[in-house]
């Protein structure tokens, strides 16, 4: 009859309305409703509107204490009532004749709020008043138990305050739970199969009835229950069911998963007899990252290549040096067999420490570190009879194998069908659920998994384990409260920190220490020893100083309304005020409307919570404002910085960072807050890499997939799609995050290679060699702000699952991907996006064996190996090698300019340029970033000046290797020019020629028969491949179909949202088209310590698109601080390539906003540069005027601006209209003043408006100018 759903600002209009309309009933203060968007700025728990016939019936707020006086102390309230199972009805207010909307609103929050027991609402004492605010109680009424003071007396004292409590029992309908019988079974059945079809297929119609009767020695540890509602005829009707097991084998969970932090699944009582048995199971755990590619770690690694007693070779002849004077010539060598096995032998021991770096970066086993562990298991012994399994007689687990509810029933009552199933095992404290990875997403499960934790595997030999959950007695019973830190706390406090601080093998597990030794599988960075030293200091400071900054509370579980001592310590929460959000605009997409926040923020420390209870997080939240009148809280740290602890930070809203940045250039420092104890990090909000979560006690609603999605790869298409599922909610006017508290639940698995993501995401590397990370090519990606942010500014596998491993094949029929020949990662949709940058291929040779001095950086794992590499080259080979490069692009002269600020001499490197092939028409018409041949041009004639050789036009034929083909002794070459071969030596060889994949790869799609041509994947304009259910994108693939726009070189970002678009997760877009149309970025470091910025838009046409030189206007400036700039129109006058040289160390993602524009739009770009007026375009697209047109609005005021103008550009055959131009001039004029007027706190600088320069009345009477004239040119 009614739909009840939360209230947003996009009600705000109809809410206006229902307010002043004069049939509507209410209670609450109404005044305060009349501005209905000042009303969503006080904070409330819950905003429900009640809708019928998609129109808004009613309006009610609710919150978790009141915003009224307080409640009378002596009235006789016989309610049991607590802070933590009571709600405030604060406001409400309905249409007259839709009484039933009040009920359906309260029975919703009832619905949503599962621990809560009563809603209270106070009617104050009668006052004279207008009719308008006369509040209306008696539809309430109906539902309440009312309660009134002492001194109320209906004759003499009637007028008094009372208190009016709806009690969750006497409106929700009856649930009762009985055990099933025989004859319930066609019921079960029938409802069973709706969720689980294939059930019913595999055991019949009859297994429910078959189980019940079951008569064997276990059939006990089986039982059923049946949940009863009542319908509309008072009739019993079967609403759901569940089915438990007490038969758990104790020993299997334990060899298969981590079940220490959970006893084990036992209970032990150590005063009763008792025996123990011993298991041993594997035990894994990943590499700190401090073990990974650090300084230290790559030492310890180059020591241990040392094998038995082979030692370095001292003598003075490389490899290369031998036939230095010819190989660099270009003479042809005659060299015979023997000759090349000796310059082997000369640089075995170099060979020994390639190989070995090579083989542990590229292993599994050098990330997860795997070793056998005992596991003691103490349990109670039956003496009177030993011959029972003491192991399972002391189970302490029952297993909740089914649960299904019939489509009426309103899901979130699950929870009290949880509450209703410990009934049936008094003595157990553990539930766990089993879940087949193979399994279908179940409406049931997915409702009750909210209340359980998932468990770690275990590497195990058992195939195909189930993903298991599990849940304890007290996260269903027990209340979470918090409580202010006593002296008494402190030594409970520093115990959470003993287990964490201890080696993962000797941690001791129980149930009391091991709910603070969980931490997340990526917080390798959180120095524990730190966070304890800022902890102390904190209590010491709480507890001493009353008016300290910070607010410590411990979290117990228990009874909140008995005393402190009586409720167990499960956590704490270390908070302060929060007072520098406005520096998180720098780089986060945050609204900027909510000032009324700015005394209400906190900044989350440190917080600590026991797994069990991660879903009370607003619970726990609600009742640290209710303390401390804080309702927006963050929690920040800086990966490159001190890591402290928030083990909620994964149900919080992570903030995502902006899409696109703006020019921050000429910012004013801003006084940032410091931290007032020693360790506590002081952050940088600019440069530091900041992730940021934020939780301001809006309802939480999740946003993810339905089906299982797998990724393979990590490139920068597969981080821009991750990021798009991740925060898939967000959008610029951020309509969801204002409302809810967006949480993703994703069923997404990435497989990668190993390494690849732990090195990206590393922070620990201290370059040695450059004294900024800015002009370093260890830190630096060529990406867009966008891709590069997935990285710097958030943290992927907080919200994704990732696996490392090399694939196999895939199995089409099947569904599942095969990795490292063991494991099956099974999946509905398939995404191929695991191409490569550089990729070498030579005809007649296939690289099933990489040599281990041959390298491609196609990521920072590759940067690790070169820098690594490079390090024993300069240590063993200290007084002559050579490197040899090969390659003809931007990306080619990065690699040159880090071989020369990384030890590597001039003279010492060898630039071979490969024959660039013309290409085919159409591929002569793509827009490619990452070449530019003029300004490479000027870049050879930069190397030759420093003394590197170049060999230009040579082709790679084959190269001459060791007997294992894993090391090059010599690379030939071809000249088609000269018709010669040449040979060149090398101790590393590295290639930036151009591929998408490696042999690895087509080995694997063509062993799953998927179509390759031309090495490339073949798919649709859908991205699909010949598989419909495995789709692929990014710069490997071809498309088949007429596609007559340019979809190589493109977006990211651009490509990410398509594909989500395709895949139906987001929701439609009415503008979808497969046609591209932003730019696609490229930076890059240049020798001699320049940066290079280039943006290019991609053909949207590609059939009329003339290649030739005269339909493109190109503009260049210099200026004195060696800055080049480069801008290219098009035929239409388009922005269609911005190109930036400069020896200033800054990131230009600005300019992002500017390629794609008319220049007109851009200030009249081309007229003022004929003119002579722009001496640098670099400058000039940073003044003021541009943060008009990097606004994140402008597209949508431009959208309305086109609006205004197609029916004049439709008739523009038709004779001139002066009168319809001047009144469409007028509209875009008034236009563009609403557009800054609305925006204006969003603007660094001021834009004047007409309001700045008069005062007084419309006609310019009393007009007076108020400050000095702009300057600003729009």
């Amino acid at each position: 009859m009614y739909s009840v759903r939360s209230a947003t600002k996009e009600n705000a209009q109809e809410l206006t309305l229902l307010i002043h309309d004069s049939h509507v009933k209410w209670f609450g203060n109404k005044r305060t409703k009349y501005d209905i968007k000042e009303t969503f700025k006080a904070y409330q728990t819950h905003r429900l509107i009640a809708l019928r016939d998609n129109s808004i019936v009613a309006f009610a707020e609710f919150r978790n204490y009141p915003a009224i006086g307080p409640l009378p102390s002596d009235s006789c309230i016989t309610a049991s009532i607590s802070w933590l199972n009571t709600l405030f009805f604060t406001f409400c207010i309905y249409r007259e004749d839709e009484p039933e909307s009040l009920l359906a609103l309260i029975r919703e929050v009832f619905y949503r709020e599962n621990r809560l027991l009563n809603l209270i609402a106070v009617r104050m004492p009668y006052l004279a008043k207008h009719t308008h605010y006369i509040e209306h109680f008696d539809d309430l009424a109906k539902y309440c138990q009312i309660f009134y003071p002492r001194e109320f007396s209906i004759e003499s004292n009637a007028n008094t305050q009372s208190v009016f409590i709806v009690n969750r029992y006497g409106i929700l309908p009856t649930i009762t739970y009985r055990k099933a019988l025989a004859e319930d079974n066609d019921d079960i059945v029938e409802m069973h199969s709706r969720e689980l079809p294939e059930m019913r297929a595999a055991l019949g119609d009859f297994y429910i009835a078959e189980e019940l009767m079951r008569t064997d020695a276990n059939a006990k540890d089986s039982v059923i229950i049946v949940m009863e509602m009542q319908n509309e005829n008072q009739e019993s009707m079967t609403a759901g069911f569940m089915w438990l097991n007490a038969n758990v084998d104790i020993r299997y969970y334990v060899r298969n998963y981590e079940m220490e932090m959970f006893g084990n699944l036992l209970s032990f009582n150590p005063t009763k007899p008792s025996g123990f048995e011993e298991i041993t199971v594997m035990w894994t755990e990943r590499t700190p990252d401090a073990q990974l590619f650090t300084a230290a770690a790559m030492h310890e690694l180059c020591e241990s290549a040392v094998l038995g007693d082979i030692q370095s070779n001292v003598s003075d002849m490389s490899v290369s040096s031998l036939v230095k004077d010819n190989s660099i010539d270009g003479n042809i060598l005659d060299i015979d067999k023997k000759a090349s096995i000796d310059k082997f032998y000369a640089h075995e021991f170099l060979y020994l420490k390639f190989s070995y770096i090579f083989e542990k970066f590229g292993t599994l086993h050098y990330y997860i570190n795997k070793h056998d562990k005992i596991v003691n298991l103490f349990y109670n012994m039956d003496p009177k009879n030993r011959k029972k399994d003491g192991v399972q007689l002391s189970s302490n687990v029952f297993e909740l194998r089914f649960i299904c509810v019939n489509n009426d029933f309103p899901l979130p009552r699950l929870f009290n069908c949880l509450n209703a199933m410990y009934s049936a095992f008094p003595d157990r404290d553990y539930c766990i659920m089993a879940i087949p990875k193979t399994a279908t997403t179940l409406r049931s499960h997915v409702e009750a998994l909210k209340y359980f934790m998932p468990v770690a595997q275990r590497p195990s030999d058992v195939f195909d384990l189930q993903e298991i959950f599990i849940t304890h007695r007290s996260t269903i019973f027990g209340e979470i409260s918090l409580f202010p830190l006593q002296n008494e706390d402190i030594d409970l406090i520093m115990d959470m920190f003993s287990d964490v601080n201890k080696p993962a093998h000797e941690r001791t597990y129980s149930s009391a220490s091991v709910s603070y030794a969980y931490n997340s599988k990526i917080n390798t960075l959180a120095d524990i020893d730190n966070e304890i030293l800022v902890i102390k200091q904190i209590m010491a400071d709480v507890l001493s100083n009353k008016n300290s900054e910070y607010n410590f509370f411990t979290i117990r579980c228990g009874n909140s309304t008995r005393p402190v001592q009586e409720n167990t310590a499960v956590g704490y929460v270390v908070l302060r005020k929060y007072l520098n959000r406005h520096e998180l605009l720098y780089h986060f997409h945050l609204p900027n409307n909510d000032h009324h926040l700015e005394n209400e923020r906190a900044e989350i420390i440190s917080l600590r919570l026991h797994p069990l209870y991660h879903n009370c997080c607003d619970v726990i939240l609600r009742n640290l404002a209710a303390k401390t009148n804080y309702y927006d809280f963050y929690f920040i740290y800086a990966r490159n910085r001190f890591l402290f602890s928030n083990d909620l930070k994964s149900m919080m809203m992570q903030i995502e960072p902006s899409p696109r940045k703006k020019s921050f250039f000429k910012r004013q420092p801003t006084k940032t807050v410091g931290p007032t104890f020693e360790g506590l990090p002081e952050l940088d909000y600019f440069n530091d890499q900041l992730v940021v979560f934020r939780h301001k006690l809006s309802p939480t609603q999740w946003f993810g997939n339905n089906t299982r999605l797998v990724i393979l790869g990590f490139s920068p298409v597969a981080r821009a799609f991750l990021r798009q599922l991740v925060f898939q909610w967000n959008s610029k006017d951020h309509s969801n995050s204002e409302s809810f508290t967006c949480l993703p639940r994703l069923q997404v698995t990435v497989i990668a290679a190993p390494g690849l993501v732990e090195a990206e995401y590393d922070c620990m590397f201290q370059c040695t060699f450059c004294k900024s990370r800015k002009h370093c090519f260890m830190y630096c990606q060529n990406y867009s702000c966008y891709v590069r942010d997935t990285i710097k500014r958030m943290d992927l596998r907080l919200r994704i699952h990732f696996v490392g491993g090399h694939i196999d094949y895939i199995n089409r029929v099947r569904k599942y991907v095969k990795i490292n020949q063991t494991c099956d990662v099974h999946y509905d949709t398939l995404l191929l996006m695991n191409y490569k940058t550089f990729s070498l291929t030579i005809q007649g040779l296939h690289l099933s064996v990489v040599p281990c001095n041959f390298i491609e950086i196609n990521s920072r794992l590759d940067k690790f190996m070169l820098f690594y590499k490079l390090r024993v080259l300069n240590e063993d080979r200290k007084r002559q090698y050579t490197v040899l490069v090969y390659g003809s692009n931007l990306s080619t002269y990065e690699g040159i300019e880090f071989l020369m600020s990384h030890g590597v001499a001039p003279k010492r490197i060898v630039l071979v340029q490969p024959k660039v092939n013309t290409g085919t028409e159409e591929e002569q018409k793509l827009n490619c970033p990452y070449v530019d041949q003029k300004l490479q041009y000027i870049l050879d004639e930069m190397l030759d000046d420093l003394g590197i050789v170049i060999h230009r036009d040579l082709t790679l034929t084959h190269w001459e290797t060791n007997d294992m083909k894993d090391y090059i002794i010599q690379a030939i070459f071809t000249s088609f020019k000269f018709n010669k071969t040449v040979t060149l030596d090398c101790d590393l060889f590295i290639s930036f020629k151009e591929g998408f994949m490696d042999y690895a790869t087509v080995h694997s799609l063509k062993k799953s028969k998927i179509t390759v041509k031309d090495g490339l994947v073949v798919v649709n304009k859908n991205f699909q491949t010949n598989d419909p259910n495995i789709y692929a994108a990014g710069r490997f693939i071809k498309m088949v179909d007429n596609i007559n726009h340019q979809y190589q070189y493109t977006n990211a970002m651009e490509t990410a949202k398509k594909l989500m678009h395709i895949l139906c997760i987001s929701t439609n877009d009415p503008n979808f088209e497969y046609k591209y149309s932003q730019c696609t970025f490229f930076t890059a470091l240049l020798p001699l310590d320049y940066y290079i910025t280039k943006l290019t838009m991609p053909r949207r046409y590609m059939a009329s698109f003339v290649h030739m030189p005269c339909q493109k206007c190109t503009m260049t400036t210099y200026n004195e601080d060696n800055t080049f700039c480069r801008i290219g129109l098009n035929h239409k006058m388009i922005v269609d390539e911005i190109v930036i040289v400069t020896k200033h160390p800054i990131v230009l993602d600005f300019l992002e906003h500017f390629c794609g524009k008319h220049e007109t739009l851009l200030n009249n770009l081309k007229a003022r540069y004929i003119a002579g007026s722009i001496k640098c375009f670099l400058q000039f697209l940073q003044e003021p005027w541009t943060e008009l047109l990097t606004h994140v609005n402008f597209e949508d005021y431009q959208a309305a601006n086109h609006k205004i103008l197609m029916p004049m550009l439709q008739n523009l055959n038709r004779p001139p209209s002066n009168q319809l131009r001047d009144f469409n001039q007028h509209i875009l004029e008034q236009n563009l003043l609403d557009f800054v007027r609305k925006h204006r706190q969003d603007f660094c600088n001021e834009f004047a408006l007409p309001e700045d320069y008069c005062a007084g009345d419309t006609s310019g009477a009393s007009c007076k100018h108020v400050g000095p004239s702009p300057d600003y040119k729009f």
